[in-house]
């Protein structure tokens, strides 16, 4: 009885156990709520949207009850009864943003919130929740105090110092010979330091040379340099080495790197950019001929919207805009509204970084974190690119393409083109009645053939053969196999009712070759019943296409059959025609054709003539065709009736749309309204006027800066691409200021600029160290001496090539225009694939290829094409010496320049201070010549020697740095 008590007891404590399950696990209750939804908002949720994270994602909490009742951004995330409806729930399956980020919830969590979101959503959480702080309204006014958005005032320095005049001597360093000496002698002054004298005559030309040309000085230059070092010789050095080509090519690299060029797409699909070489030669004309930059931006932005006085100018308005398209795009996205997004997005950041030095692509989700520009601002840019057709997806289901702009050409152009195309049409038309005469024909004549003919196409087919015409050989059409394939199910009939009784020759014709069968099946139903041979279809047939299979007696009251089987076979099976040939014709024929064939035969050689004559017309007509009509790389507008503004995309998804802004720009750098009112087109044209406006506070600045970045070492603001908050603030903001208000005012032209930067006392200073100088002034900030830079890849690069002999510098850039396009379309992972990498043209011309970039160069810090690179990481590591030092091309460039230095001279003391000149373009030291003499010991004639030597200093340190 006590046992039977215990066993009811342990029942009813189960049976209560299961009933608590079943409680708990039923989703209108809070222990529902407790085991399967709180736990998951703790541990995947809270992070971002609860009132301790650090930003309070989409002003979204879902930390309490109320907090998903009134939602954030998008509104209320539930809806309780109708979890379909439930954005928490669209969110969590994504549908609509994907939540949470780091990765999809399991199948069975979200299936929870559904149930429980369907049974009420019980939430027994405080109705009240912690107050959300509310991110601060952006105060445009207090914004535009920040430094950046201010005007540009030009202010004179506070005091002045007499000029310096005849030859630049190291007293000329603590004067100011100019109004950039002023401003930063006054700077010095103020902090007790004391600038460095002027460097040595060949340290400062050898700066210059480089700077302006990305070259070094050649040897002319420098002896005369050297015998006159007064300030007029320099300005006429600045000004011949600002009036070359090699100027204008240097410079255009250096806007590369912001523009992002490169040859090809990257990303997802390396598709080859055939049309992006124009815009690079754009920007080498546009320097050669110093076009006013503001005049450079306008047709960057808008190119293709701007009246044009000549077919010229027209052209290089299209092609300039190529600058909206060389950005990396996710060709294969197939969601073509996020691809569209993307694609804005990415020319947002670049428009914003290139031009206003500002970080814009960080308001596409919110407003900006740093900077006062609220996520409005961001779309109403965003109105304009989306009203600009970059891409289209109509010509492939899936892979975009970008747009393609016609260029202008002269009307002789297109009737050159048009009579090219006529007579082709005509020549291509005649070509096409010869080929259907010779088809006529037959390939083997088999209207004319002696005997019955029964062609495959006339055979009766068991099973799927497959048609070929691979072969010259055959009779009719074509022929067929069995594709090596379905052994023993595939048969072909050749039947026929002979024209009278008596022996023929049966005959069958096929295409023979190493792959065949060496026993085909062959059965032959004759008058005395079916005989069976083989074929072995390996060996050539005796006569041009046939071989016999024996003579048989035939009826004319039944059928000649003739059947080919794969039965038993392991290679391939032709079937092609079967001729049954009489015997007073087989007696008739002489070696092994009869008459009617040799005429057949005859008929066909002269049509091939025929035909071969129209192709060869043809081939030479082609080789001789008129360029094909060149097309850019461009933007365009949507047509009128598709424009329209942008929607808000709440936390920048492409579905989640907020309010509509009007086109326009940014709020804090627009002295009013900063909303086009009637956009003509996209807005583009608009926004290239702000941008170029003389009262924008950013553009001139940043463009300055960038020019100073690269004369100086260092930007005036050393973030040059950020001139927001996060960024640096300026050295000498007066400066500036007076840099960016002459270059406007004087037509915004880069030489002159250029100009005003190396003809000042500042530029020629020394790199020399001063401990004293450094206790102050330890970054250097204050310019008290020259920055030591490292060379360009590509200037190092280059100069190898011209210290060997063998850089391409013919000094006029139309003949270079073109080179260095990519051949292949898309995989452009190899050397082979390009036309012009070991060309020994200047590293400019050379493609740049997204997904390889020649060793060299990379690890010379090159920039990456994927992105906008204002200024370039400098490295200085023992691996550039080992690349160079190891790399062939390097080895052949040293090759070349020992066979130089051989040459000039006879004696070793002159070789050696030839080797400097050329490398180096100094004299050697005391100390190069004892390390010489000990390395040549022995070996003054060795061109060996003399190689290792120059390879040596190609891998020095000296080479690569600028000082």
């Amino acid at each position: 009885m006590r046992h039977c008590c215990i066993i009811w007891s342990l029942i009813a404590i189960v049976c209560l156990a299961a009933a608590s399950q079943t409680v708990a696990q039923s989703p209108h209750t809070v222990e529902f709520f407790e085991n399967k939804i709180r736990p998951v908002l703790v541990q995947h949720c809270y992070e971002c949207h609860a009132a301790g994270a650090d930003e309070v994602g989409g002003a979204l909490l879902l930390d309490s009850k109320q907090g998903m009742v009134v939602g954030g951004d998008s509104g209320p995330v539930l809806e309780s009864g109708n979890a379909d409806a439930s954005v928490l729930v669209a969110a969590m399956r994504y549908e609509s943003s994907e939540m949470p980020p780091s990765g999809k919830l399991p199948d069975e969590v979200i299936q929870d919130f559904e149930k429980w979101i369907a049974a009420g959503a019980t939430d027994p959480r405080s109705s009240v929740t912690a107050k959300l702080p509310m991110r601060a309204e952006i105060d445009l006014d207090q914004a535009k105090e920040f430094w950046a958005f201010q005007p540009i005032d030009a202010q004179p320095p506070a005091t002045g110092s007499k000029s310096a005049t005849g030859s630049q001597s190291a007293a000329a360093a603590t004067t100011a010979t100019g109004r950039i000496d002023q401003y930063l002698i006054d700077a010095m002054n103020d902090s007790a330091v004391v600038p460095n004298s002027i460097a040595s005559d060949t340290t400062r030309l050898r700066r210059l040379a480089f700077d302006l040309t990305g070259l070094p000085p050649d040897q002319d230059q420098l002896a005369d340099w050297i015998a006159d070092p007064s300030t007029a010789h320099w300005n006429r050095i600045v000004d011949s080495l600002l009036a070359s080509s090699e100027f204008a090519e240097h410079w255009a690299r250096h806007w590369m790197d912001v523009a992002r060029y490169a040859d090809s797409n990257g990303s997802d699909f390396n598709a080859t950019h055939h049309e992006a070489w124009r815009y690079r030669d754009y920007l080498i004309r546009s320097f050669a001929s110093d076009r006013s930059i503001d005049t450079m931006i306008a047709q960057q932005i808008a190119g293709d919207l701007l009246p044009a006085v000549d077919d010229r100018e027209r052209h290089d308005n299209i092609v300039a805009t190529t600058f909206l398209m060389l950005g990396t795009k996710m060709l294969s996205e197939r969601d073509k509204s996020k691809l569209q997004m993307d694609v804005v997005d990415e020319q947002i950041d670049t428009v914003g970084r290139a031009f206003l030095g500002l970080t814009l692509g960080c308001a596409r989700c919110h407003d900006h974190k740093f900077d006062p520009v609220p996520t409005e601002d961001y779309y109403a840019l965003a109105g304009i690119f989306k009203n600009t057709v970059t891409l289209k997806g109509e010509s492939q289901k899936y892979v975009s393409t970008w747009n393609r702009t016609k260029l202008p050409v002269s009307d002789e152009q297109l009737r050159s083109i048009e009579r090219y195309q006529s007579e082709l049409r005509r020549l291509e038309k005649n070509l096409g009645e010869a080929e259907t005469a010779l088809k006529s024909l037959g390939q083997s004549g088999q209207e004319s053939l002696a005997g019955v003919v029964i062609d495959n196409v006339d055979a009766k087919q068991t099973g799927v053969w497959k048609e070929s015409t691979y072969f010259d050989d055959f009779v009719g059409p074509g022929y067929v196999h069995d594709n090596n394939k379905n052994k023993g199910k595939l048969s072909i009939e050749f039947a026929t009712r002979l024209p009278k009784s008596g022996i023929y020759e049966v005959r069958f014709a096929y295409a023979y070759g190493s792959t065949r069968d060496r026993a085909v099946p062959v059965t032959v139903t004759t008058a005395d019943g079916k005989q069976r041979v083989t074929v072995d279809q390996r060996t050539a047939p005796i006569a041009p296409v046939w071989r016999s299979l024996g003579k048989f007696r035939f009826s004319d009251q039944t059928d000649a059959v003739v059947t080919i089987s794969n039965a038993g076979t392991s290679g391939y099976v032709i079937a092609d025609a079967v001729q049954f040939i009489s015997q007073e014709d087989a007696d008739s024929e002489v070696a092994g054709e009869t008459e009617t064939e040799k005429l057949a035969k005859q008929k066909r050689v002269s049509q091939q003539k025929v035909v071969d004559k129209w192709k060869q017309q043809i081939k030479i007509f082609k080789a001789a065709a008129p360029p094909k009509l060149p097309e850019a790389m461009a933007p365009a507008d949507v047509a009128d009736s598709e424009l329209t503004d942008s929607h808000v995309h709440i936390r920048g998804e492409v579905r989640n749309l907020g309010d509509v802004v009007r086109r326009g720009f940014l709020q804090v750098c627009s002295p009013g309204d900063a909303r086009i009112a009637n956009p003509s087109g996209s807005g583009r044209r608009e926004l290239a006027d702000w941008l170029t406006d003389p009262d924008n506070p950013l553009v001139a600045r940043v463009f300055v800066n960038r020019v100073w970045m690269h004369l100086m070492g260092q930007g005036i603001v050393r973030t040059v691409d950020n001139f927001g908050a996060q960024g640096e603030r300026p050295t000498h903001p007066e400066l500036l200021d007076a840099l960016a208000s002459d270059f406007v005012r004087e037509g915004w032209h880069l030489k002159a600029l250029v100009r005003d930067i190396v003809t000042s006392s500042a530029y020629q200073r020394s790199t020399d160290y001063s401990a004293a100088n450094a206790e102050l002034d330890p970054e250097n900030r204050l310019l008290w001496r020259a920055h030591r830079r490292r060379l360009p890849a590509e200037a190092v690069r280059d100069t190898m090539l011209q210290v060997a002999g063998e850089l391409d510098r013919r000094g006029r850039i139309e003949q270079m225009a073109g080179r260095g396009t990519l051949v292949s379309s898309n995989d452009a992972n190899s050397k082979a694939e390009f036309a012009g990498v070991s060309e020994p043209c200047r590293s400019v011309y050379l493609p740049t290829v997204r997904s390889y970039m020649p060793p060299l160069l990379t690890m010379l810090d090159v920039a990456d094409p994927d992105l906008l690179v204002g200024r370039r990481p400098t490295t200085n590591v023992p691996a550039q010496a080992l690349v160079l030092i190891n790399s062939p091309d390097v080895n052949h460039w040293a090759t070349e320049a020992s066979k130089r230095v051989m040459h000039s001279a006879t004696g070793f003391d002159t070789r050696l201070h030839n080797t400097f000149l050329l490398t180096l373009q100094r004299d050697p030291t005391a100390v190069d010549r004892n390390t010489a003499s000990q390395f040549f010991a022995d070996r003054e004639n060795d061109p060996a020697a003399w190689r290792e030597y120059i390879a040596g200093i190609f891998a020095s340190t000296e080479f690569r740095l600028l000082d």
